[in-house]
């Protein structure tokens, strides 16, 4: 039983201590958006920019989002915000803002067509009604900073990209939010290396609901939404297939300059989110192990076995710490988030299992009211 203790330990070692060590030597090389300075090009020449929003009951922050938006320093750029099948205030503030502000068009949904997701439906058909030469996709829940467009148009143009993803900060009240955000991109950042995003020989790759901005050209170059209707990780199929079709990405870190505003707004709510993803028993039973192993499993190795090996797991959490307050410097939040590290891995465990006993239930994954069918259905 003692060799099984040195085992789960120096497997936890390896792997968050590699993380950590990986991420303190090569996260700097993640830019960060806040310290590019705007180099704008003579106002008639600058491109269109056309923001899509697919907005689903998004009263809580839509009118903030829009906004600050609204705001932008950048002069060329419009908002298209497209209500999909809101049951809320959605629409009456669309109408509202559209009225305000010039910029703003609104667009209502009323049915979702066979085998669309709603988001990628949502933003595949604003995408007809924009006129911009690149195409920014967004949630009705983000805030953006005046300077956010005009230097994310220079970033992109100085580092000739035809694709950039911004990882947000997470403001609010609710601290679960921002655990699970800060657990999702430090990992995406020391495990999938996004450092190697800019190189196109790289398959490291990025897609960020809160900010994905792309060229027309490379949209259409892709296939548009229509090529992964029915994958529920749109955002991050879109970039995969950036990387696919050869064209150009970065991935940076937007802290100071984007943010999601209570991404969920109650612990039921983050769990259901994971459910999006993980909604088979295959990946629900995966997805449970993978958590107790190497989530949970060095907390309780700390009581457990030989003294060498509690050493071991203890080492291992100092590496969960320090991997938690690196990205806290690059990225934002909290330094000390690494401590709710094991609360998320029981939110992930129970997302699988309700999840996958859900769509058993149902005979589809449900997300945000609506039932896909699991036969074609990929995440």
């Amino acid at each position: 039983m003692n060799v099984l203790y040195w085992i789960l330990g120096g497997i936890n070692l390896l792997m968050w201590g590699w993380a950590a060590a990986i991420y303190g030597l090569k996260g700097s090389k993640i830019g960060r958006l806040a310290e590019t300075k705007p180099e704008p090009e003579p106002k008639d020449i600058r491109p269109l920019i056309s923001v899509v929003i697919a907005a689903r009951n998004e009263q809580k922050a839509l009118e903030r989002c829009i906004r600050s938006l609204a705001a932008q320093s950048y002069e060329r750029f419009e908002i298209i915000v497209v209500d999909d099948r809101s049951s809320d205030g959605t629409g009456e503030i669309i109408k509202r803002m559209e009225a305000e502000f010039p910029q703003v068009t609104g667009f209502q949904i009323t049915e979702l067509p066979e085998g669309w997701m709603g988001k990628s439906h949502a933003l595949h058909e604003g995408v007809k009604l924009a006129k911009g030469e690149w195409l920014l996709f967004t949630d009705g829940d983000i805030l953006f900073h005046p300077e956010c467009l005009a230097k994310a148009e220079t970033s992109c143009r100085k580092e000739e990209v035809d694709h950039l993803s911004l990882i947000p900060d997470f403001k609010g009240s609710h601290l679960f939010s921002k655990w699970y955000g800060a657990y999702i991109f430090s990992s995406a950042s020391s495990f999938g290396m996004l450092w190697k995003a800019k190189d196109p020989k790289a398959p490291q790759t990025l897609g960020v609901g809160a900010f994905n901005l792309l060229r027309r050209s490379a949209y259409e170059a892709i296939g548009t939404h229509a090529a992964f209707a029915y994958v529920t990780t749109d955002d991050n199929e879109l970039a995969k297939r950036v990387k696919k079709f050869g064209l150009r990405q970065n991935v940076m870190y937007g802290s100071g300059m984007i943010a999601v505003w209570n991404w969920y707004e109650s612990l039921r709510q983050l769990i259901g989110s994971v459910e999006k993803s993980l909604f088979t028993p295959g990946k629900a039973v995966m997805t449970t192990v993978a958590c107790m192993l190497t989530m949970l499993y060095p907390w309780a190795g700390l009581f457990l076995g030989p003294i060498g090996a509690r050493v071991v797991c203890g080492l291992s959490l100092l590496s969960v710490f320090w991997l938690y307050f690196r990205y806290s410097r690059h990225a934002g939040g909290g330094a000390w988030y690494g401590l709710a590290h094991p609360l998320i891995g029981l939110c992930l465990i129970a997302g699988g299992v309700r999840g996958a006993y859900r769509a058993k239930v149902n005979g589809g994954m449900t997300w945000r009211g609506t039932t896909y069918n699991l036969n074609n259905l990929k995440s």
